[in-house]
């Protein structure tokens, strides 16, 4: 056999460094495949519907057009959420939507956790999982902008150094950002139940 003459899962900087090379679509369409749906979910927990389908759309065009690497990414994964990133805050802007939110400076150490039930429950069981997901949901989407994009870059698999290399910011704040979502969400589920 010859080995690695397919291999479905290419790094996805090889594929953007053929990609770049050779501007042959089967190329992009791996880097579509595969980052498509965690970079919509992110936008999508940013925004609405439309602006994410939007963005996302925006995305991917600056990523065909791109004719040599200004850099070298040794992250693409990293590379494609930041440049989704600073689409989506470039358009915030734009449309006079873009605005900070501050949090409080307090120490708060707990962490989140939401535990559901096992596949295996009853129709009740179900009906209460499904609200605390609701509810979850609904905590998450009340979180300051950047409490909440850091929130999701972990969900997303980013490491807290990853999400501040990513978002430009440092170590601590993310670090801080992280803390003071998860407490949000903690205090917001502890006073729904």
């Amino acid at each position: 056999m010859i080995k690695g003459w397919f291999n479905p899962n290419i790094s996805p900087e090889l594929l953007l460094t053929r990609y770049i090379a050779t501007s042959k679509d089967k190329y992009f369409i791996l880097l579509v495949r595969q980052f498509n749906q965690p970079i919509y979910h992110y936008l999508l927990s940013q925004s609405d519907k439309e602006m994410a389908e939007d963005i996302i759309q925006s995305m991917w065009l600056k990523i065909i057009n791109i004719k040599e690497t200004q850099q070298a990414h040794n992250n693409v994964k990293s590379w494609l959420f930041t440049v989704a990133r600073n689409t989506l805050i470039d358009e915030l802007r734009r449309q006079n939507r873009w605005k900070t939110e501050s949090f409080d400076e307090h120490d708060v150490s707990s962490e989140v956790s939401v535990l559901f039930p096992t596949i295996n429950c009853t129709l009740e069981q179900a009906s209460e999982r499904r609200d605390r997901l609701a509810l979850f949901n609904e905590a998450i989407t009340l979180l300051p902008f950047y409490q909440r994009e850091a929130f999701i870059f972990q969900q997303e698999g980013f490491s807290v150094l990853q999400t501040a290399e990513l978002t430009d910011e440092s170590f601590e704040t993310i670090k801080s950002r992280l803390r003071y979502a998860r407490a949000h969400i903690k205090n917001f589920l502890e006073n729904k139940s």
